[in-house]
Protein backbone atom coordinates (compact mmCIF):
# COMPACT_ATOMS: atom_id res chain seq x y z
CA UNK A 1 0.00 0.00 0.00
CA UNK A 2 2.82 2.49 0.06
CA UNK A 3 2.22 3.88 3.56
CA UNK A 4 4.47 4.83 6.52
CA UNK A 5 4.75 2.22 9.50
CA UNK A 6 2.12 1.97 11.76
CA UNK A 7 -0.17 3.94 9.04
CA UNK A 8 -2.55 1.04 8.57
CA UNK A 9 -5.18 0.16 11.75
CA UNK A 10 -7.16 -3.08 11.66
CA UNK A 11 -10.36 -1.15 11.53
CA UNK A 12 -9.26 0.58 8.43
CA UNK A 13 -9.72 -3.49 6.61
CA UNK A 14 -13.06 -4.74 6.80
CA UNK A 15 -13.68 -8.35 7.61
CA UNK A 16 -15.15 -9.10 4.43
CA UNK A 17 -12.19 -7.74 2.24
CA UNK A 18 -10.43 -10.31 4.62
CA UNK A 19 -12.28 -12.80 3.48
CA UNK A 20 -12.18 -12.24 0.21
CA UNK A 21 -8.22 -12.46 0.33
CA UNK A 22 -8.18 -15.31 1.66
CA UNK A 23 -10.06 -16.85 -0.79
CA UNK A 24 -7.94 -15.38 -3.66
CA UNK A 25 -4.60 -16.83 -2.08
CA UNK A 26 -6.05 -20.23 -2.11
CA UNK A 27 -7.19 -20.07 -5.47
CA UNK A 28 -11.31 -19.99 -4.95
CA UNK A 29 -12.20 -16.29 -6.09
CA UNK A 30 -14.36 -15.78 -9.44
CA UNK A 31 -11.99 -16.66 -12.04
CA UNK A 32 -14.11 -14.72 -14.30
CA UNK A 33 -13.92 -11.08 -12.66
CA UNK A 34 -13.77 -8.97 -15.41
CA UNK A 35 -12.44 -5.95 -13.21
CA UNK A 36 -9.27 -6.32 -10.58
CA UNK A 37 -11.98 -6.40 -7.51
CA UNK A 38 -9.63 -6.45 -4.67
CA UNK A 39 -7.92 -3.23 -5.79
CA UNK A 40 -11.02 -1.66 -5.67
CA UNK A 41 -10.86 -2.72 -1.80
CA UNK A 42 -7.43 -1.49 -1.21
CA UNK A 43 -8.39 1.17 -2.47
CA UNK A 44 -11.17 2.24 -0.31
CA UNK A 45 -8.97 1.50 2.64
CA UNK A 46 -6.06 4.29 1.50
CA UNK A 47 -9.06 6.47 1.23
CA UNK A 48 -10.12 6.12 4.84
CA UNK A 49 -6.70 6.26 6.14
CA UNK A 50 -5.95 9.71 3.75
CA UNK A 51 -8.87 11.23 5.59
CA UNK A 52 -7.84 10.27 9.05
CA UNK A 53 -4.72 11.03 8.42
CA UNK A 54 -5.37 14.98 6.69
CA UNK A 55 -7.71 15.12 10.07
CA UNK A 56 -4.65 14.41 12.63
CA UNK A 57 -1.72 15.52 11.12
CA UNK A 58 -2.89 17.96 8.64
CA UNK A 59 -0.96 16.09 5.91
CA UNK A 60 -0.92 12.23 4.02
CA UNK A 61 1.74 10.58 2.19
CA UNK A 62 2.41 7.53 0.22
CA UNK A 63 4.83 6.19 -1.80
CA UNK A 64 3.88 5.96 -5.52
CA UNK A 65 3.74 2.22 -7.08
CA UNK A 66 6.26 3.07 -10.27
CA UNK A 67 8.85 5.12 -10.94
CA UNK A 68 8.64 8.47 -11.25
CA UNK A 69 4.89 8.17 -10.43
CA UNK A 70 4.01 6.11 -13.54
CA UNK A 71 0.29 5.81 -13.65
CA UNK A 72 0.62 1.72 -13.96
CA UNK A 73 3.07 -0.91 -15.14
CA UNK A 74 3.01 -3.11 -17.81
CA UNK A 75 5.29 -6.29 -17.55
CA UNK A 76 6.35 -8.38 -21.25
CA UNK A 77 6.96 -11.75 -20.84
CA UNK A 78 7.25 -14.39 -23.97
CA UNK A 79 6.57 -18.27 -22.45
CA UNK A 80 9.32 -20.42 -25.24
CA UNK A 81 7.24 -23.67 -25.75
CA UNK A 82 8.58 -24.16 -29.07
CA UNK A 83 11.38 -22.94 -31.73
CA UNK A 84 11.04 -25.31 -34.42
CA UNK A 85 8.20 -27.63 -36.52
CA UNK A 86 8.38 -30.26 -39.19
CA UNK A 87 7.66 -29.54 -42.70
CA UNK A 88 4.39 -31.17 -42.61
CA UNK A 89 3.13 -29.45 -39.20
CA UNK A 90 3.43 -25.74 -41.32
CA UNK A 91 1.75 -26.97 -43.94
CA UNK A 92 -1.09 -28.40 -42.13
CA UNK A 93 -1.46 -24.89 -40.41
CA UNK A 94 -0.25 -23.06 -43.62
CA UNK A 95 -3.66 -20.90 -43.01
CA UNK A 96 -2.13 -19.13 -39.77
CA UNK A 97 0.59 -17.12 -41.40
CA UNK A 98 0.68 -14.26 -43.99
CA UNK A 99 1.61 -15.68 -48.14
CA UNK A 100 5.52 -13.55 -47.67
CA UNK A 101 6.13 -15.69 -44.20
CA UNK A 102 5.18 -18.99 -45.47
CA UNK A 103 6.94 -18.70 -48.53
CA UNK A 104 9.85 -17.70 -46.72
CA UNK A 105 9.46 -20.84 -44.42
CA UNK A 106 8.75 -22.80 -46.58
CA UNK A 107 12.25 -22.32 -48.67
CA UNK A 108 14.25 -21.82 -45.73
CA UNK A 109 14.67 -18.63 -45.57
CA UNK A 110 12.70 -17.73 -42.28
CA UNK A 111 11.59 -19.56 -39.40
CA UNK A 112 8.42 -18.55 -38.66
CA UNK A 113 8.26 -20.48 -35.23
CA UNK A 114 11.80 -19.23 -33.57
CA UNK A 115 10.76 -15.50 -33.35
CA UNK A 116 13.01 -14.83 -30.44
CA UNK A 117 15.72 -12.65 -31.69
CA UNK A 118 12.78 -10.93 -33.92
CA UNK A 119 10.75 -9.93 -30.79
CA UNK A 120 13.74 -8.70 -29.20
CA UNK A 121 14.25 -6.31 -31.87
CA UNK A 122 11.01 -4.83 -32.12
CA UNK A 123 10.80 -4.56 -28.59
CA UNK A 124 14.78 -2.73 -28.68
CA UNK A 125 13.24 -0.21 -31.35
CA UNK A 126 10.61 1.13 -28.89
CA UNK A 127 13.07 1.18 -25.99
CA UNK A 128 11.52 -2.19 -24.16
CA UNK A 129 13.17 -5.13 -22.73
CA UNK A 130 11.04 -8.15 -21.87
CA UNK A 131 10.96 -11.88 -20.08
CA UNK A 132 11.25 -15.15 -22.25
CA UNK A 133 10.68 -18.25 -20.07
CA UNK A 134 12.28 -21.59 -21.87
CA UNK A 135 11.11 -25.32 -21.07
CA UNK A 136 14.36 -27.17 -19.81
CA UNK A 137 13.09 -30.19 -21.67
CA UNK A 138 11.20 -29.34 -25.00
CA UNK A 139 13.71 -28.90 -27.12
CA UNK A 140 17.67 -28.65 -27.08
CA UNK A 141 19.11 -25.80 -25.24
CA UNK A 142 22.57 -26.45 -26.18
CA UNK A 143 21.70 -25.02 -29.37
CA UNK A 144 19.71 -21.91 -27.63
CA UNK A 145 22.22 -21.26 -25.21
CA UNK A 146 24.49 -18.26 -27.71
CA UNK A 147 20.58 -16.57 -28.07
CA UNK A 148 19.74 -16.71 -24.62
CA UNK A 149 23.28 -15.66 -23.54
CA UNK A 150 22.59 -12.74 -25.90
CA UNK A 151 19.22 -11.69 -24.76
CA UNK A 152 20.75 -12.02 -21.08
CA UNK A 153 23.87 -9.51 -22.24
CA UNK A 154 21.23 -7.10 -23.61
CA UNK A 155 19.19 -6.56 -20.80
CA UNK A 156 16.13 -9.11 -21.54
CA UNK A 157 15.39 -11.66 -18.77
CA UNK A 158 16.03 -15.08 -19.90
CA UNK A 159 13.69 -17.05 -16.77
CA UNK A 160 12.77 -20.45 -16.56
CA UNK A 161 8.54 -21.99 -18.43
CA UNK A 162 8.08 -24.97 -15.72
CA UNK A 163 8.30 -28.41 -17.36
CA UNK A 164 4.92 -30.67 -16.88
CA UNK A 165 5.26 -31.68 -12.98
CA UNK A 166 7.49 -28.61 -11.48
CA UNK A 167 4.64 -27.22 -10.21
CA UNK A 168 4.19 -29.73 -7.50
CA UNK A 169 7.25 -31.58 -7.40
CA UNK A 170 10.41 -30.02 -5.55
CA UNK A 171 13.19 -32.56 -7.15
CA UNK A 172 11.06 -31.69 -10.78
CA UNK A 173 11.33 -27.88 -9.91
CA UNK A 174 14.97 -28.34 -9.12
CA UNK A 175 16.43 -30.06 -11.97
CA UNK A 176 14.67 -28.09 -14.37
CA UNK A 177 16.22 -24.78 -13.00
CA UNK A 178 19.43 -26.80 -12.94
CA UNK A 179 19.33 -27.66 -16.67
CA UNK A 180 18.26 -23.98 -17.63
CA UNK A 181 21.33 -22.94 -15.88
CA UNK A 182 23.97 -25.44 -17.20
CA UNK A 183 22.84 -24.51 -20.60
CA UNK A 184 22.44 -20.62 -20.30
CA UNK A 185 24.62 -20.09 -17.47
CA UNK A 186 22.59 -18.27 -15.09
CA UNK A 187 20.30 -19.62 -12.75
CA UNK A 188 16.78 -18.48 -13.79
CA UNK A 189 15.33 -15.53 -11.02
CA UNK A 190 11.20 -15.82 -13.03
CA UNK A 191 9.30 -18.67 -13.55
CA UNK A 192 6.19 -19.40 -15.17
CA UNK A 193 4.73 -22.50 -15.20
CA UNK A 194 3.53 -24.62 -18.25
CA UNK A 195 -0.61 -24.54 -19.49
CA UNK A 196 -0.45 -22.16 -16.02
CA UNK A 197 -0.38 -25.46 -13.75
CA UNK A 198 -0.91 -23.83 -10.51
CA UNK A 199 -1.40 -25.65 -7.04
CA UNK A 200 -1.78 -22.97 -4.10
CA UNK A 201 -1.20 -25.13 -1.28
CA UNK A 202 2.53 -26.35 -3.34
CA UNK A 203 3.59 -23.95 -5.95
CA UNK A 204 4.89 -20.77 -4.31
CA UNK A 205 6.63 -23.09 -1.76
CA UNK A 206 8.46 -24.72 -4.00
CA UNK A 207 9.16 -22.37 -5.80
CA UNK A 208 10.46 -20.11 -3.29
CA UNK A 209 12.31 -22.96 -1.72
CA UNK A 210 14.07 -23.28 -5.42
CA UNK A 211 15.44 -19.91 -5.27
CA UNK A 212 13.61 -17.76 -7.52
CA UNK A 213 12.78 -14.18 -7.11
CA UNK A 214 9.00 -14.50 -8.50
CA UNK A 215 6.61 -15.96 -10.21
CA UNK A 216 4.10 -15.49 -12.74
CA UNK A 217 1.93 -18.07 -13.26
CA UNK A 218 -1.67 -16.92 -11.95
CA UNK A 219 -3.90 -15.70 -14.51
CA UNK A 220 -6.64 -17.34 -16.63
CA UNK A 221 -6.47 -19.66 -19.72
CA UNK A 222 -9.76 -19.37 -21.25
CA UNK A 223 -11.42 -16.48 -20.22
CA UNK A 224 -10.89 -12.50 -19.97
CA UNK A 225 -10.32 -11.51 -16.28
CA UNK A 226 -8.40 -11.12 -13.21
CA UNK A 227 -7.76 -14.52 -11.79
CA UNK A 228 -7.49 -13.56 -8.31
CA UNK A 229 -9.01 -9.80 -8.68
CA UNK A 230 -5.29 -8.46 -8.25
CA UNK A 231 -3.27 -6.83 -10.51
CA UNK A 232 -0.80 -6.20 -8.27
CA UNK A 233 2.82 -7.53 -7.01
CA UNK A 234 2.27 -9.75 -4.04
CA UNK A 235 4.10 -11.90 -1.20
CA UNK A 236 1.87 -15.24 -1.07
CA UNK A 237 1.22 -16.41 2.46
CA UNK A 238 3.29 -19.73 3.74
CA UNK A 239 1.31 -22.26 5.57
CA UNK A 240 0.91 -20.06 8.65
CA UNK A 241 -0.12 -17.33 6.43
CA UNK A 242 3.01 -15.28 7.11
CA UNK A 243 4.14 -14.23 3.89
CA UNK A 244 7.16 -15.17 2.00
CA UNK A 245 10.11 -13.55 0.12
CA UNK A 246 8.78 -14.92 -3.88
CA UNK A 247 6.70 -12.35 -5.40
CA UNK A 248 4.11 -13.64 -7.59
CA UNK A 249 3.43 -10.69 -10.63
CA UNK A 250 -0.35 -11.55 -11.66
CA UNK A 251 -0.91 -12.66 -15.22
CA UNK A 252 -3.70 -10.21 -17.27
CA UNK A 253 -3.81 -11.46 -20.56
CA UNK A 254 -2.19 -14.33 -22.82
CA UNK A 255 -2.18 -14.14 -25.98
CA UNK A 256 -3.22 -18.08 -26.64
CA UNK A 257 -6.77 -16.98 -24.66
CA UNK A 258 -7.77 -14.56 -27.22
CA UNK A 259 -7.19 -16.69 -30.50
CA UNK A 260 -7.02 -20.21 -29.65
CA UNK A 261 -10.44 -20.04 -26.86
CA UNK A 262 -12.38 -17.36 -27.59
CA UNK A 263 -11.59 -17.08 -31.15
CA UNK A 264 -10.94 -13.01 -31.37
CA UNK A 265 -10.49 -10.98 -34.43
CA UNK A 266 -7.53 -9.35 -34.27
CA UNK A 267 -9.40 -6.16 -34.62
CA UNK A 268 -11.16 -7.83 -31.13
CA UNK A 269 -7.92 -9.09 -29.28
CA UNK A 270 -7.19 -4.88 -29.93
CA UNK A 271 -9.96 -4.03 -28.11
CA UNK A 272 -9.28 -6.61 -25.19
CA UNK A 273 -5.66 -5.56 -24.37
CA UNK A 274 -6.62 -2.27 -24.48
CA UNK A 275 -9.91 -2.83 -22.08
CA UNK A 276 -7.53 -4.34 -19.68
CA UNK A 277 -4.84 -1.53 -19.95
CA UNK A 278 -7.80 1.00 -18.69
CA UNK A 279 -8.57 -1.21 -15.65
CA UNK A 280 -5.48 -1.90 -14.50
CA UNK A 281 -4.56 2.44 -15.01
CA UNK A 282 -7.82 2.99 -13.50
CA UNK A 283 -6.14 1.10 -9.80
CA UNK A 284 -2.63 1.67 -10.69
CA UNK A 285 -1.42 -1.98 -11.03
CA UNK A 286 0.28 -3.88 -13.27
CA UNK A 287 -0.61 -5.34 -16.83
CA UNK A 288 1.67 -8.77 -16.80
CA UNK A 289 0.90 -9.91 -20.54
CA UNK A 290 2.01 -13.42 -22.20
CA UNK A 291 2.95 -13.35 -25.85
CA UNK A 292 4.56 -16.07 -26.62
CA UNK A 293 7.31 -16.21 -28.92
CA UNK A 294 5.71 -18.77 -31.26
CA UNK A 295 2.73 -16.32 -32.56
CA UNK A 296 4.40 -13.14 -33.42
CA UNK A 297 4.16 -14.29 -37.26
CA UNK A 298 0.98 -15.86 -36.92
CA UNK A 299 -2.53 -14.15 -37.31
CA UNK A 300 -3.76 -13.00 -34.30
CA UNK A 301 -0.01 -12.77 -32.75
CA UNK A 302 1.36 -10.68 -35.64
CA UNK A 303 -0.16 -7.29 -33.45
CA UNK A 304 2.26 -7.38 -31.05
CA UNK A 305 3.99 -4.55 -32.36
CA UNK A 306 0.44 -2.26 -32.37
CA UNK A 307 0.23 -3.56 -28.64
CA UNK A 308 3.78 -1.62 -27.81
CA UNK A 309 2.87 1.11 -29.70
CA UNK A 310 -0.08 1.84 -27.24
CA UNK A 311 1.98 1.61 -24.36
CA UNK A 312 3.95 4.53 -26.12
CA UNK A 313 1.32 6.62 -25.51
CA UNK A 314 0.16 5.47 -21.59
CA UNK A 315 2.72 7.22 -19.99
CA UNK A 316 3.45 3.83 -18.04
CA UNK A 317 6.29 2.64 -16.58
CA UNK A 318 7.53 -0.84 -18.97
CA UNK A 319 10.01 -3.76 -18.29
CA UNK A 320 11.02 -7.17 -17.81
CA UNK A 321 9.60 -9.40 -15.16
CA UNK A 322 13.03 -9.65 -13.06
CA UNK A 323 13.31 -5.70 -13.24
CA UNK A 324 9.68 -5.62 -12.00
CA UNK A 325 10.35 -8.01 -9.35
CA UNK A 326 13.15 -5.98 -8.27
CA UNK A 327 12.16 -2.29 -8.39
CA UNK A 328 9.29 -3.85 -6.08
CA UNK A 329 11.38 -5.07 -3.41
CA UNK A 330 13.36 -2.02 -3.32
CA UNK A 331 10.12 0.15 -3.41
CA UNK A 332 9.77 -2.14 -0.30
CA UNK A 333 12.73 0.21 1.66
CA UNK A 334 10.59 1.35 5.28
CA UNK A 335 8.62 4.68 5.13
CA UNK A 336 8.77 6.35 8.78
CA UNK A 337 6.86 9.10 10.24
CA UNK A 338 9.07 11.50 11.65
CA UNK A 339 7.89 14.46 13.64
CA UNK A 340 5.57 16.31 10.77
CA UNK A 341 6.77 14.93 7.65
CA UNK A 342 8.20 11.20 6.79
CA UNK A 343 11.77 9.65 5.69
CA UNK A 344 13.67 6.85 4.16
CA UNK A 345 16.79 5.86 4.78
CA UNK A 346 17.64 4.01 1.22
CA UNK A 347 15.02 5.54 -1.25
CA UNK A 348 15.76 3.89 -4.42
CA UNK A 349 16.14 6.23 -8.05
CA UNK A 350 13.00 6.52 -9.12
CA UNK A 351 11.14 6.35 -5.59
CA UNK A 352 8.78 9.41 -6.01
CA UNK A 353 6.18 10.71 -3.30
CA UNK A 354 2.41 11.07 -3.54
CA UNK A 355 1.63 13.53 -0.54
CA UNK A 356 -1.28 16.23 0.30
CA UNK A 357 -2.32 18.77 2.84
CA UNK A 358 -4.25 21.02 4.47
CA UNK A 359 -4.40 24.46 5.28
CA UNK A 360 -1.26 26.74 5.09
CA UNK A 361 1.60 23.74 5.50
CA UNK A 362 4.45 23.38 2.87
CA UNK A 363 6.90 20.14 1.91
CA UNK A 364 10.12 20.83 2.47
CA UNK A 365 12.22 18.33 0.49
CA UNK A 366 15.71 16.86 1.62
CA UNK A 367 17.55 14.36 -0.62
CA UNK A 368 15.01 14.49 -3.54
CA UNK A 369 13.10 17.19 -5.42
CA UNK A 370 9.58 18.41 -5.76
CA UNK A 371 8.01 17.91 -9.34
CA UNK A 372 4.56 19.18 -10.94
CA UNK A 373 2.22 17.00 -13.02
CA UNK A 374 -1.19 17.64 -14.22
CA UNK A 375 -2.10 14.91 -11.76
CA UNK A 376 -0.36 17.44 -8.70
CA UNK A 377 2.74 18.02 -7.26
CA UNK A 378 5.00 14.81 -5.97
CA UNK A 379 8.55 14.14 -4.51
CA UNK A 380 11.29 12.33 -6.15
CA UNK A 381 14.22 10.84 -4.99
CA UNK A 382 17.19 11.12 -5.39
CA UNK A 383 18.53 7.74 -4.68
CA UNK A 384 19.14 7.48 -0.90
CA UNK A 385 18.16 8.98 2.36
CA UNK A 386 15.23 11.43 1.77
CA UNK A 387 13.07 13.47 4.21
CA UNK A 388 9.72 15.31 3.49
CA UNK A 389 8.39 17.60 6.56
CA UNK A 390 5.44 20.02 6.49
CA UNK A 391 6.34 23.00 7.18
Amino acid sequence: MGLAKDSLDPADVHAGFVDELSAAMRGSPDSAAAQPALEGEVAKALEAIERRSLEEMGWFVRKARWPGNAPFGVCLTHDVDNVSRPLGHLLRRAGRFGTTDLLLALVGLRSVYNNIDHIAEIERKRGYRSSFYFLSKNYDLDKLSRTAKGLDGAGWEVGLHGDFGTHDSPQAMAEASARLESAFGRKPRGAREHYLQFDYAKTWGILQSSGFLYDTTVGNRDRIGFRLGLCTPFHPPDPSWEPIPLLELPLALMDTTLWGYLRKTEDEGEKVFVGLLDAVGEVNGLMTLLWHQESVRMKGGRIYPRLLDTLAGRGCYVADGETVARWWLERGAPLAVAGAGVTMDAAPAGMALTFKTTGEKAPVVEGGVLVDSPSGTTVHAAGGPLRLRFD
